[in-house]
């Protein structure tokens, strides 16, 4: 029997010199504490010795484009690229001394994909995409110098209308708990992005954060109460700020009903930032 043996949710620009440029020295000092903190879950993670570690976060437009915008798409193969840009933002800028690729969980992502469309999940699948700062930001983060298990990313569609609904997130996350419980592995799974902030997408909204609202989904995550989580609509989180609060919503529907600890929250004028823990078996 497998089992999800670590469960963790982080912002995913972790990039003191970022915050330094776009909030001063608060915006530096908040990050680094949160960098900390990651850290710290990172031990914790590696201590479980997981044989693969799932990442969902969402594609910033980099790997995909309007061509086809899927709404959970599973990267499949031996290995995945770090993405190149020839001019990236710094956030992602900052990957540059990440090593160039990072090895792939072949069968557990071969598992999600194909046992998902069994189950009625229309899912993409990707030989190719690279995976930029929502990946490897927290990654690297987590693991330091200690080596990376093989990655299972997959994205989310945060960005491009229509969204996944956040039940149906917590309903795919569902079933990866169930594959991950009929397989032989122990997994680790991190879900990334926020919390809440507007991106450039949102130009006449950027610089804004929407505390109250965060600090009600951390209430229910703290709490296990997943169902109001699962009752939310995409336009709400659109209004908030919280697009990227899809990629939790898969991962919490891979722990449920487990309860989160919340190791760390900043409030900044750009984007409140989060390091969030559930607790396992």
């Amino acid at each position: 029997m497998g089992e999800i043996v670590f469960a963790g949710a982080m912002s995913h620009v972790l990039d003191p010199d970022y915050y330094q440029r776009a909030c001063g020295d608060l915006g530096r000092r908040k990050i680094t504490e949160c960098m900390a903190e990651i850290a710290r879950m990172g031990e914790r993670l590696s201590a479980t010795r997981p044989d693969a570690l799932v990442v969902v976060a969402d594609d910033h437009l980099n790997a995909f484009s309007f061509n086809a915008v899927p709404a959970l798409c599973v990267r499949i193969g031996r290995t995945v690229q770090r993405m190149k840009q020839d001019h990236a933002e710094a956030f992602d800028a900052v990957l540059d001394h990440m090593p160039d690729r990072y090895p792939l969980h072949e069968e557990l992502a071969g598992q999600i994909l194909e046992q998902g469309l069994q189950a009625g999940f229309d899912l993409a699948m990707s030989w190719e995409a690279p995976v930029d700062h929502a990946f490897l930001s927290p990654v690297n983060t987590l693991h330091g110098s200690r080596p990376v298990p093989p990655l299972v990313p997959i994205w989310v569609n945060s960005f491009v209308a229509p969204q996944p609904t956040p039940r149906r997130c917590f309903d795919f996350g569902r079933h990866v708990a169930r594959v991950v419980a009929t397989s032989r592995w122990r997994v680790a799974i991190i879900a990334t992005g926020g919390l809440s902030h507007f991106p450039e997408l949102s130009l006449p909204r950027v610089g804004e954060t929407d505390t109250v609202f965060d600090r009600k989904l951390i209430h229910w995550m703290e709490q296990g109460e997943h169902e109001p989580l699962c009752e939310l609509t995409v336009g709400e989180l659109h209004k908030s700020g919280e697009h990227e609060f899809l990629n939790w919503m898969v991962l919490i529907g891979a722990v449920t009903p487990a309860r989160a600890q919340v190791r760390y929250f900043g409030e900044l004028p750009r984007i409140n930032l989060a390091a969030v823990e559930w607790s396992r078996p």
